[in-house]
């Protein structure tokens, strides 16, 4: 979850989470093996400043660059190696999770195995409709305006997700933000 908009310069992101008691974000998402990244590992600051602040960039842009830079490429080539296709704008979009007040009671009130079940059920009902997201609402836009519309191409990586549990104090409350 990003939080700290308005923090201070140069105060890290996490420290900033920590503060707030906002565990941090995960890497979520079928697309994840095609951008060199793992299902649970950890969202970096340096990934979101690549994916957003960046318009598009490789989450690991900076060490592909700096591989490319070591190998002799020219900076121009280097910095085209952490593009993710064309430099567009990016927009993220951001899905909140949460059941219905009585499922809150039902893991409040309910012994550690009804707590179990209760969460498993809901990090299973995320999974699933990003599943869908991917298959089924992903699509590519291009020309003025993005007029034009077209299928996800095979070779295209879904949309990579990191996500937050906001536990304890809202147990079963998830936010995902997804990026093309």
């Amino acid at each position: 979850m990003v939080v700290g908009d308005g923090r201070p310069p140069r105060t890290p992101l996490r420290a900033v989470q920590e503060q707030a008691g906002v565990p941090v974000g995960r890497w979520m998402g079928r697309g994840l093996a095609v951008l060199g990244l793992a299902p649970g590992e950890e969202v970096t600051e340096a990934q979101l400043r690549n994916l957003f602040g960046e318009r598009g960039r490789h989450p690991y842009a900076d060490r592909i660059e700096a591989d490319r830079l070591a190998k002799g490429e020219s900076a121009k080539k280097a910095f085209k190696a952490g593009a993710l296709g064309r430099r567009v704008t990016v927009t993220g979009v951001d899905f909140v999770f949460r059941p219905q007040p009585t499922i809150y009671l039902l893991w409040a009130f309910g012994d550690d195995e009804t707590r179990r079940v209760v969460e498993a059920a809901h990090e299973y009902a995320i999974k699933r409709v990003l599943e869908w997201i991917e298959d089924e609402v992903a699509v590519i836009r291009y020309g003025k305006d993005g007029i034009y519309r077209v299928g996800r191409p095979a070779a295209w990586s879904p949309p990579a997700s990191a996500t937050t549990r906001l536990a304890p104090a809202a147990p079963c409350s998830t936010t995902i933000y997804c990026c093309p």
